[in-house]
């Protein structure tokens, strides 16, 4: 996973001519500390008490959609005021890219494709104008893929990921996408990111992009994952260098990378946090390995997440700490609302431990 010397040159060369050149936009302001936060939940009296409760002061919300035009300011104010009311920020919501926009990244194909990122690029203006300085995205061709559920401690339901459990004939059965290519999955990303990271500079909203959730071998489904190794993150980052272009960092989907998730989450951490690049945190813990895990409580998984928040902290990371993809019980009438307060509440321990 070490980087090369001559890429480290390179890396400085071009940060060089890009200083000298005076293209480097406006550092983004940035805050003091880390904060807990989350994309789920809706907008509800009792949803945003929940939160409340559980001191949660940022929320990603989901903003309407219209087709052919995106978002509505007046709607995004709306929708910002209301969970102000309740003490919420709106932070890192998403652009519906692959739910509501497939033209840009699923099928690849202009001239709808053209029209759909000038969309996406119109969404990020109304955003801003909106008062939403951040937004996260994805540029995946797949959708996250599980196996069967497999119980964890209490009963608690987990989702699971066994590459040996799924026939052969249903890996190599294609999407309505086809065959795509890495060849073919880059030009789509970097064609979708020379078009919005100059519009998220100028109105200064900061994106964030996930990886692929699983990382599967290639041709898997038809498609080539690009996103789900050490190398990939590295040749995206480096695609666009700016203050607005970054991550939305999972680690659970990081940790499912690596043979061994309990050291190699930190040169991941180091590399991206030290970049600035790092601009929301999925705090997913798992046990197993690279196409064999099943998901964990953030106390119990393979990762020490002390360690994870202390590197995190140790690289100026100062945004947000979001529990993903939480178990599920029965004996819960909200089904999920029992291991979010868990996780809340040990998100909100953590950070206190690592500035103490």
């Amino acid at each position: 996973m070490a980087t090369t010397d001559p890429y480290e040159k390179g890396l400085a060369a071009g940060e060089a001519a890009a200083s000298a050149a005076g293209t480097a936009a406006s550092t983004p302001a940035k805050g003091e500390r880390m904060y807990v936060r989350t994309q789920s939940f809706g907008s509800s009296d009792e949803e945003l008490r929940f939160l409340q409760r559980n001191g949660v002061h940022h929320k990603g919300v989901i903003f309407p959609f219209h087709p052919g035009i995106g978002w509505k300011q007046d709607e995004l104010e709306q929708v910002r005021e209301r969970h102000e009311a309740f003490g919420i920020s709106p932070d890192m919501s998403s652009i519906p890219i692959y739910e509501q926009l497939p033209s840009i990244i699923f099928y690849g194909k202009s001239p709808d494709r053209d029209r759909d990122i000038d969309i996406v690029c119109d969404m990020i203006r109304t955003a801003s104008r909106a008062g939403i300085d951040s937004l996260r995205y994805n540029t995946c061709v797949l959708p996250i893929d599980r196996t069967e559920p497999e119980e964890g401690r209490g009963g608690y339901m987990h989702t699971a990921f066994r590459l040996d459990k799924i026939p052969k004939e249903e890996q190599e059965t294609l999407t309505d996408a086809g065959r795509v290519t890495a060849e073919m999955h880059w030009e789509r990303i970097e064609y979708l990111l020379e078009r919005i990271v100059p519009v998220a500079e100028e109105y200064k909203v900061r994106l964030g992009n996930s990886q692929e959730d699983p990382p599967t071998p290639p041709g898997y489904k038809g498609v080539d994952k690009v996103l789900n190794d050490y190398e990939g993150m590295q040749r995206f980052i480096e695609i666009q260098r700016s203050p607005y272009h970054g991550w939305n960092f999972c680690v659970g989907s990081i940790a499912e990378m690596c043979q061994d998730s309990a050291t190699e989450i930190f040169p991941f951490i180091e590399y991206f946090g030290s970049r600035d690049t790092i601009f929301l945190v999925h705090y997913r813990n798992l046990m197993g390995k690279r196409y064999s895990f099943r998901e964990a409580l953030p106390d119990e998984g393979d990762m020490d997440f002390f360690k994870v928040l202390k590197a995190l902290k140790d690289v100026d990371y100062c945004y947000g700490i979001d529990p993903d993809h939480v178990p599920w019980t029965d004996d819960d009438p909200n089904r999920s609302y029992q291991a979010y307060a868990y996780c809340f509440g040990y998100i909100n321990a953590m950070i206190q431990a690592v500035y103490a």
